[in-house]
């Protein structure tokens, strides 16, 4: 969510030459012209540039930020300017996405920043994910028929956990960043006392949780005009929200998880009807998780362990399709075979991932090149895998209430972040005051 690559030298593959079906082999000829002998490592990020906007900053030479929202862009560039690294940039677009695009992340949800050291290479995930609250049982969201209450599991008060982001943005800065803690968080601070503009996202995606969010007084007060979804263009302004963060600023972590800021939140979460307690908040921990290796081909990818479920995916998603080259393949068959992988992927996804604080997971059978070899020879290139020889969990669509940012900066320093709330606007619900 500590963990290191290593650079030089080369990792022994056996040459499986695995086929599927009567699919042919792929022709390799001229590919080692155009890879090197130096093995490459890839941090798994996703540095696919937006359009150039004007901003207010100059933009230090050989660095990239692509977020969400440009205004969280214009942080990282801003921090950056002031002579701060990947890491401390990382802590301005986390804060100011907080602020600007609450839809998908804040200070009331979670993280993990998967990150790259260029100085030696070194390479971690912060994992800085919600945790539930001791009070937190198994029956907490059943009604009185022992059904499911969908409404309290996703809805209001009982459906937040102790919220991690915080905590990881003081960590990023302690440990990797240059810059302090408070200087990084300058423009969100800024940002939620002058007030931002509402966007066609955040009016969109408001259409479809105003209704839930007006059952709770102050988020409605926060996020909406006039008790209503506010227009393109009309200007939120956060001040309760900058308040924490200069709590934040003048004392670190402590500022948001001890103190009048956690009093007041576990206050307005209590009188709601949740069960966080001061101790809740003053136990947070962030973790720090070795990453997901793999090799595809001369690469080897670094990307994210559990409890996140994307890595593992990848990485057993890549092993199935590496032999076969795909493309090289005709596009219908290549579509075909990664839809093949993907499938048996997300089925290890619901069966084998988890919390690894409470559940063990086979990391090392799902990332190795034996398990992809055996899910790669029960694929069949001429037809789709039966559904029930797949079993898992109904997949539902992704959704909007996650956002990815990735940095580089001048000295190579890597972050690729992922910030959640779980659903549009999280929970719905907000603390008063």
């Amino acid at each position: 969510m500590p963990g290191r690559v290593h650079t030089e030298g080369s990792r022994t593959r056996r040459d499986r030459g695995t086929t599927v079906g009567e699919i042919p082999k792929a022709h390799r000829a001229g590919r080692s012209d155009v890879r090197r002998t130096v093995r490459h490592v890839i941090l798994c990020l996703l540095l696919a540039l937006p359009a150039v906007q004007a901003l207010a900053t100059d933009h230090p030479g050989k660095a990239a930020i692509a977020s969400a929202h440009y205004l969280a862009t214009e942080a990282g560039h801003e921090i950056l300017a002031r002579g701060g690294n990947a890491f401390d940039a990382a802590v301005a677009v986390s804060s100011t996405l907080a602020v600007v695009e609450p839809s998908s992340s804040g200070i009331g949800g979670g993280a993990f920043w998967l990150i790259h050291r260029a100085s030696d290479g070194f390479q971690t995930m912060i994992d800085a994910r919600e945790q539930a609250p001791a009070a937190a049982h198994k029956n907490m969201y059943l009604d009185e028929e022992g059904k499911v209450n969908r409404d309290l599991a996703v809805n209001g008060p009982l459906a937040g956990g102790i919220p991690g982001e915080v905590a990881g943005l003081e960590h990023l800065a302690k440990h990797y960043g240059r810059l302090p803690l408070a200087q990084s968080l300058q423009p969100a601070i800024r940002i939620a006392r002058e007030g931002f503009p509402v966007d066609d996202k955040y009016h969109a995606l408001m259409n479809w949780r105003v209704d839930t969010i007006k059952r709770w007084p102050a988020a409605a007060e926060a996020l909406l005009a006039d008790g209503e979804n506010p227009p393109v263009g009309h200007v939120i302004k956060l001040p309760d929200l900058a308040w924490v963060l200069e709590n934040v600023a003048e004392r670190g972590a402590d500022g948001f998880y001890s103190g009048p800021v956690a009093e007041s939140i576990v206050k307005g979460v209590r009188d709601a009807g949740g069960i966080w307690t001061l101790e809740d908040m003053a136990a947070y921990v962030v973790k720090e998780r070795d990453p997901i290796r793999t090799m595809y081909g001369d690469y080897e990818l670094v990307t994210a362990p559990p409890p996140s479920s994307g890595g593992i995916a990848i990485a057993e998603m890549l092993n199935i399709l590496e032999p076969l080259a795909i493309n090289d393949q005709e596009p219908v068959l290549r579509a075909h075979l990664i839809a093949e992988a993907m499938r048996r992927a997300f089925r290890d996804r619901a069966i084998y991932l988890g919390d690894p604080d409470f559940v063990q997971i086979p990391v090392e059978m799902l990332t190795s090149q034996y398990y992809a070899d055996g899910l790669r020879a029960s694929i069949r290139p001429d037809r789709a895998t039966p559904s029930s020889m797949l079993a898992g969990n109904k997949q539902l669509p992704s959704g909007t209430d996650t956002t990815h940012f990735s940095i580089i900066d001048a000295e190579g320093n890597m972050v690729a972040a992922t910030l959640t709330v779980n659903l549009p606007f999280g929970s719905a619900f907000m603390p008063p005051g």
